[in-house]
């Protein structure tokens, strides 16, 4: 299981990098069924999709040792599960996005959840004991 998670990690990090540099290079192009915007939209989508590739590093980051980056990696399924639910607002704000979005939105609520089950079958159910054994570490040097 713990290889599934890292290869998972691997994979979703690279994928979330590639779509961050399409949109940085690519502007509002890269956006499926978008259409012209004015400078302040492309200025921010273009600020964020720098974000998102931060998001996928630091998941790539988490895939080398994901039992001691557990925490980590359940705080980045909470961003993201976030991030659906921002799909979900904007549906609600704005109207039906394009059929692509709609199909998205599931996924982006269900990956947070599956990696949260991914990470604590790696863990062995206790996804804390990353966080007790680092701080014990630093409390108590000699703990390593």
């Amino acid at each position: 299981m713990r290889r599934v998670l890292q290869i998972w990690l691997l994979v979703f990090g690279v994928v979330c990098v590639g779509i961050a540099v399409a949109h940085l290079f690519f502007g509002t192009a890269t956006i499926i069924g978008g259409g012209p915007v004015n400078a302040t939209i492309d200025s921010d989508m273009r600020f964020y999709a720098v974000l998102f590739g931060a998001y996928g590093l630091t998941a790539t980051w988490c895939a080398r040792d994901v039992e001691r980056k557990a925490t980590a990696i359940n705080l980045l399924g909470a961003v993201f599960f976030v991030g659906g639910l921002a799909r979900l607002l904007a549906w609600v704000a704005t109207g039906e996005p394009n059929w692509f979005y709609v199909l998205m939105t599931p996924v982006e609520l269900v990956i947070p959840i599956v990696n949260y089950l991914l990470v604590r079958a790696v863990c062995n159910g206790d996804v804390a004991a990353p966080v007790r054994s680092a701080s014990a570490a630093v409390a108590h040097p000699s703990a390593r």
